[in-house]
Parts: structure tokens; sequence; C-alpha cells
């Protein structure tokens, strides 16, 4: 029976590998870009039901929620530099735009031909305040934002989050200009009626981007450059959010081999990824279909099958999604707690000062991560053992809550322990 197992666990790895071989090719100088491009028209900018994401190439996505319809950083002409493949759809064939969103000003991402090409179709850009005053320049309609600071296009919330990319105050012909500022550059989080959307911008890895609400797509920048997030800040990215979407940006589509930010290879992910069926190589302008990584499907009237009663809601910044706790006992030596954490929901990283704590899983499946360690998958009847002053951090998955009793040694330095 285990010798079946494992073929078929190494046939639909294989069938795995295969598939994404299938969507990458690679030119005669090795890089690699997608297999095809799929142009698309006024069809993809109707009203519909759904969410739907195309990748334009670069870190260039569009954006159609539900008849609300947004680029971000849209590379679609006019690079000063060669391209593997014409972007799937031109300035001058877009219908209309309510907002294009432009994470910084590097031209790869505030393309000036593009975005002014828009213009004729767009009625609003927004970016950071830096930004906003080069897109007021060219006489776009732009609005400049701080980084945490929160606006609305139609049903669609975006908030900014931080991003640090200064490589230009490295180099003398760009600091005579002026000294550019962490608040210049940013990312993007885009919560529409279907689902969570990440755009991280450039950036170098930032211990910020650990603490987001758990997103359900992430454009995701693996490229293994020194002013980017990096392969290893990426996979560290992917893992702690192991049930959002994937779809690889940042890659393919400039002809410049000896430059590493344009030059990410999907092949290096294999093997490094929780889940790595969320992976997601499009080929430039083909549909993805946005959905929630989670079900809801905890309710409060799911509780009948529960040992212990289901305390109250916690309303507080470490905990996201909806997570319920109930004291059951407290003694002299130690403190028993009931969580039950809703699909999507975890704690963020803490630790027990001086105290061991054991958890008792109870029902459903949930992660669990020490600090240095691998996230690990926990189900019913598992028994997790933290040792002291450890950092960790433990959740439900997206599909089911996570309900488990804590078990926690009492000391004079208190329960627990938040890590910002």
């Amino acid at each position: 029976m285990k010798s079946k197992l494992v073929l078929a666990i190494i046939l639909c790895i294989q069938i795995q590998i295969a598939w994404a071989q299938a969507r990458i090719r690679y030119d005669k100088k090795g890089q690699a870009t997608p297999s095809a491009v799929q142009p698309f028209g006024e069809e993809a900018f109707n009203v519909q039901n759904e969410t739907v994401i195309r990748w334009l190439g670069n870190a260039g996505f569009f954006i159609n929620s539900r008849g609300t319809c947004i680029m971000i950083d849209p590379m679609l002409k006019g690079f000063d530099m060669p391209v593997l493949f014409q972007a799937p759809i031109t300035p001058e064939q877009v219908p209309h735009l309510d907002a294009v969103l432009i994470t910084h000003c590097d031209n790869d991402h505030y393309s000036i031909p593009s975005c002014t090409g828009l213009s004729s179709a767009c009625f609003q850009y927004h970016s950071t305040h830096y930004v906003d005053t080069l897109m007021r320049q060219q006489g776009l309609p732009s609005f400049g934002h701080g980084i945490g600071d929160e606006f609305r296009i139609g049903p669609v919330s975006v908030k900014l989050t931080p991003a640090y990319h200064l490589w230009q105050n490295e180099m003398e012909e760009f600091r005579r200009l002026r000294e550019y500022k962490m608040e210049d550059y940013c990312g993007f989080l885009i919560n529409t009626p279907d689902g969570l959307i990440w755009a991280p911008g450039d950036s170098r890895f930032l211990p910020e981007f650990l603490e987001l609400p758990s997103p359900d797509v992430i454009f995701f920048d693996f490229s293994d450059d020194s002013w980017h997030i990096g392969l290893e800040g990426a996979i560290k990215i992917a893992n702690t959010y192991p049930d959002a979407n994937l779809i690889l940006s940042h890659w393919g589509t400039v002809d410049s081999p000896d430059m590493k930010p344009f030059n990410a290879d999907p092949r290096s992910l294999e093997g490094r990824i929780i889940n790595p069926e969320r992976i997601h190589i499009l080929n430039p302008g083909e549909p993805f279909i946005l959905k929630k990584s989670y079900k809801e499907s905890y309710t409060e009237k799911d509780t009948g099958n529960m040992v212990f009663k289901c305390g109250e809601q916690v309303m507080s910044e470490y905990y996201t999604g909806k997570v319920y706790i109930s004291d059951v006992a407290h003694q002299t030596k130690f403190d028993i707690n009931h969580l039950v954490f809703a699909p999507n929901s975890r704690n963020t990283w803490h630790i027990h000062p001086d105290a061991e704590q054991v958890l008792l899983i109870l029902d459903g499946e949930g992660y669990y991560q020490e600090e240095g360690q691998e996230v690990i998958r926990i189900k019913k009847g598992d028994v997790i053992r933290t040792p002291a002053n450890v950092k960790h951090w433990h959740g439900a998955t997206s599909e089911n809550r996570l309900v488990h009793l804590s078990i926690t040694e009492r000391t004079n330095k208190g329960h627990i322990e938040w890590i910002k």
C-alpha cells in the first residue's frame, strides 16, 4: 500500500513539473519566458460577476473586479530596453479604466508612454506622493498617498504597504537630483468583493511582509536581486501565507540576460513552496479568476460537536480573521484555554516568557511554525509542544477551522508576549 502511495505522489509531482515546463520556454540566452501571449480586447472590460486578473508582463497586472477595472504598473509600450514579447493589449485598445496604480518611479513600473497613452480612457492615477508629482507633470489626473493610507475605487478598497527600494541613492547621478526616501515606494493591498490581492511592488525583504492580513493572491516577485525581495525572501513570504495563490511576476519579459531583476526562473521554486499547486505561471493576457482561498464555513452554529463551549471573539491587532477564546481552567501552575480559529485566521508571532506550552488539537486543521523552522500542518489529534521563549505562531487553514486547547505554564512574567 505504501509503495503505491509513494508512486502516486511521484506521479503527481512529475505531472506538475511537466505542466510548468510546458508554460515556459528558454531562449538561446537561457532566459525563461512565457510560452505564448494571449491578447485580449474590450470583452475583458465588461461587467461580470467575478474578479478576473490578467498578467500584462513584467510587474504589470489588469484587474476587472465585477466591472471595476484597474491596472497596476502597466508597461504596455515604449520601454527603453528590448522585450521578449509584445504586451497582450496596447494603451490605444483599452476602452476604459477606473484607475491605474503605480508602485514607484522606475520606468518598468511607472511607464510614461503607457500611462499617458491610457489617459483618454483612465479616470484616475494613484501612487506615493513623490510619484504623484511626476504624474502631474505629465498632466495625468493623479493622487498621492502615504504608506498605510487607504482609498476606494468603487467597491474596491486599496491600502499602501511599505517598500524598500532606494537603489538610486547608491548612484551619484541620481543622488545629484534628489535623495530618495522610503515613502517614495509602495505596494498595494487590494481588497475586492472576491478576495484580497497583494501587489508588493519592488522592495527588499521587510519583516512587515510577514504580518499582513492573509492575501488570497500575491503578485509574486521571486527575482533574486539585492534590491528586490530575493528568492529566499519570496519563499519565506509564500510559506508564511501557505494558502495564497502566487501569480508569478517580474520575470520573462525584458531581454536582458545579465540583469537579475528581469530574469527570475520558475524552476528555482521547485520543491521550495508549501502547497506548490498554488503557483500560477500565467501567459500574458491569460485570465485568472480570483476566489477567496478559504471557505466561509465557520459560524457560531458549528459548535455543536465541540467538547468545550465556544468563547467570545477576540478583537485584537495580534489576530487576523475570527478567533474565539474561552477560559477552561486557571491553576497555580498552569492555565488552560480553549481557542477556535475560523478558516484563514491566525495569531501573530509571540512567545510565552519562561513558560512551556502544549497545544492539544481537538478539531480541524491548521498551521504551526517556530522561528527558523518550516511551517508544519497540524490536525485533530496532534499534540504540539512549544519550549519556553520560542517565537511561534499558529492558526487555521483556508478550508478548515482549527480548535485546540492550550496548556501554558504560569510564571511571574505574564502569559504571553507579542512580537511586533
